[in-house]
């Protein structure tokens, strides 16, 4: 019986893609990286996320400072991106049926209470940021030992492909949406516990969990 539902914020709650798109092409100008088009954007996100940096050549060792200023950055939007249709709704069902929700997320805490504040979604008991685009299990894993639940008492809910990655590496559930960042084809490749198309179906599949 699941108790805690772990929830991604970009992609999975909120429509935060072409914010990204616009922040990242302005850095890129900054920093003497080509612009990404539209076109190109759908080409990148049917590949993983280490092949995408590849692509976009950046170098590895600038990630960690671009990173943090695309989040600094983010912060002037985060109260003017939407929530993903159907999201509030399934989230309030969530609640009052009585499950724990919590968000662990690769953007910033300070980004995320913004956007739960702008769009009175109060319902989350925790709220993490993982540090490192590949770090996530870590941080997961630390959520659950502090909220004192077994790990097939939780499930994840991502759009990524490394959001499957990080759940396999500690054993926990995993549902995938389709509204995301990453594309059909990418998610079927990491075999996710679940695929949903409308987030009224995760709430359906979280009471299915015996």
């Amino acid at each position: 019986m699941i108790k805690q539902v772990i929830f991604d914020l970009d992609g999975t709650l909120v429509d935060s893609l072409q914010t990204f798109i616009r922040i990242g092409n302005e850095m890129a100008e900054k920093y003497g990286y080509q612009p990404v088009s539209q076109e190109r954007i759908k080409e990148l996100l049917k590949l993983p996320m280490k092949k995408r940096i590849k692509e976009l050549k950046i170098p590895v060792f600038k990630l960690p400072k671009m990173g943090v200023e695309l989040l600094n950055n983010f912060h002037s939007y985060a109260e003017e991106v939407s929530p993903i249709e159907g999201v509030g709704e399934m989230l309030e069902k969530l609640h009052s049926a009585g499950y724990g929700l919590s968000i662990v997320s690769s953007n910033s805490v300070h980004n995320i209470e913004a956007f739960l504040k702008c769009n009175n979604l109060g319902m989350f008991d925790n709220i993490q940021s993982s540090k490192g685009l590949f770090a996530k299990h870590v941080t997961i894993g630390r959520l659950i030992s502090k909220l004192g639940v077994e790990k097939d008492e939780v499930i994840y809910v991502g759009d990524e492909q490394r959001d499957v990655e990080a759940c396999r590496k500690i054993g926990i559930k995993v549902i995938s949406v389709l509204w995301g960042f990453d594309s059909l084809e990418l998610l079927k490749r990491a075999k996710p516990d679940y695929i949903v198309l409308k987030p009224d179906e995760i709430v359906e599949i979280v009471a299915a969990i015996k």
